[in-house]
């Protein structure tokens, strides 16, 4: 999905600059560089003022070490183009479980084993939550249990029938393009794109520009 901002005056800019063509395609140039390296964290900062998920797991603060497993993010954001009359945001991701919201608990518990008693028991159901938006803590639903993921976690599934032999559900929360596209996200992004672009412009025209 994509999100393009129109941005303010940039075309008078332009044609202003047209007097100083080669100095001007520089400072443009870099402009939409700019733009490209820092617009994807400016929009997972928005994403987190709203969301309750870590910025990292939207844009890693580092690349992966040599041979490194590449981490599963939730999802990606770039910009697109090279222009700096609007600017467009490319995002994408899928769906998330609850586990990227501070579910709680994490992992199923298991009562201490009793003396006169080889097997342990499971422990009493204890309802599972998740902090989807900052400060909304809620309960996942009363039939939500916890089950392994195949890699050595767990996520929350639910029986979509009647008997323990139903077939189960993972528990799905929102994706990447569902929280950019919250108006109050897009309204913030769109605002401090425009203030950013301003600034690196006028760095830019005054670096190149004599």
């Amino acid at each position: 999905m994509r999100l393009t901002i129109q941005t303010f005056n940039m075309e008078n800019i332009a044609k202003q600059l047209a007097k100083n063509a080669d100095q001007a395609e520089r400072a443009l140039k870099q402009t939409g560089n700019d733009m490209k390296a820092r617009v994807p964290g400016l929009a997972a900062t928005e994403v987190t003022e709203i969301y309750n998920i870590k910025k990292k797991e939207i844009t890693p603060a580092s690349k992966p070490k040599a041979g490194a497993k590449p981490k599963k993010m939730a999802g990606s954001i770039k910009v697109v183009g090279q222009t700096v009359s609007s600017v467009t945001i490319e995002y994408t991701g899928r769906t998330l479980t609850p586990t990227h919201f501070a579910m709680k608990p994490t992992t199923r518990r298991i009562n201490k084993k009793r003396k006169h008693r080889k097997r342990t028991r499971p422990a009493p159901k204890k309802e599972i939550t998740a902090e989807i938006k900052n400060g909304q803590r809620k309960s996942l639903g009363p039939h939500v249990f916890l089950g392994g993921n195949g890699g050595g976690g767990y996520i929350p599934f639910v029986r979509k029938g009647p008997g323990r032999d139903a077939d189960l559900e993972a528990i799905k929360t929102v994706s990447m393009p569902q929280m950019i596209d919250n108006p109050k996200v897009r309204e913030e992004i769109t605002e401090k794109v425009n203030v950013l672009l301003e600034k690196r412009l006028k760095h830019n025209i005054e670096r190149f520009i004599k």
